[in-house]
């Protein structure tokens, strides 16, 4: 297991109990996920993933900088010192 850091900005600090950085031990993105719905619950679950378990796709994870999408998906494995970071979207017209 890879103990990593997650941060969140605070637009979604009511699903992280104000929390805006997290430390986990995980081997993959996933694993990290896991964690997080397990320490913050349902209401996070429902924020982060959709009805299919993949993450919510108004939501971007990145490891070190790089989404995640471009990487391995949530399979992305992890090392020690890792930092994943948790984004909303942006979108616009």
């Amino acid at each position: 297991m890879a103990r990593v850091e997650i941060t969140f900005p605070s637009v979604l600090s009511a699903i992280t109990k104000g929390e805006k950085r997290v430390p986990v031990e995980a081997t993959t993105v996933q694993e990290a996920i896991e964690q997080l719905v397990s320490r913050f619950g349902e209401n996070f679950k429902i924020r982060i993933l959709d009805s299919t378990g993949k993450p919510n796709p108004l939501l971007n994870f990145y490891v070190n900088g790089k989404n995640v999408k471009f990487l391995g998906d949530i399979q992305t494995s992890l090392k020690n010192g890792d930092e994943i970071t948790v984004l909303p979207a942006v979108a616009g017209g």
